[in-house]
């Protein structure tokens, strides 16, 4: 199972349809999280604690950060692949809120992968992100859908 545990609401119309598109269409399901917001940065701290009661042991947990590594899509889904493969638990993807993800978070980190170096909104980085986790599944069944 993959999940996806993001800081904040969605409440983007747009965006949720398109997610929901792509999420309905990845094998074996995802699961998103909502954990509440704090109201300023000396919240992060909570928000992680938050996260991380939502992280069993066993799990695979990868941080999106700006200063992770970059990957391109077939090697994103190798990534995918290889943890599916050769790991107990599931696959976690957390997208922190706008003030970052707390420094818990970060030690708990299997992975910490960067999108861009450009700063994306929250919401939108939610799409994104459930697009290219459909396009890693496509990439294994060698689906002509990535070009």
């Amino acid at each position: 199972m993959i999940k996806l545990i993001v800081v904040g609401k969605m409440n983007q119309k747009y965006l949720n349809e398109g997610i929901n598109y792509y999420k309905k269409q990845i094998p074996g399901g995802l699961e998103i999280i909502e954990i509440k917001d704090e109201k300023d940065e000396s919240g992060m701290s909570v928000e992680g604690e938050r996260i991380l009661s939502k992280v069993k042991p066993t799990d695979v947990l990868c941080v999106l950060a700006i200063k992770g590594k970059m990957m391109d899509s077939e090697a994103f889904s190798s990534y995918i692949e290889h943890v599916q493969t050769y790991h107990q638990g599931d696959l976690v993807f957390v997208i922190g809120g706008s003030y970052g993800l707390s420094d818990a978070v970060y030690e708990r980190a299997n992975q910490k992968i960067s999108f861009s170096n450009m700063t994306f909104p929250h919401q939108l980085m939610r799409l994104i992100l459930v697009e290219q986790i459909y396009r890693a599944f496509m990439i294994m069944k060698n689906h002509p859908y990535h070009k």
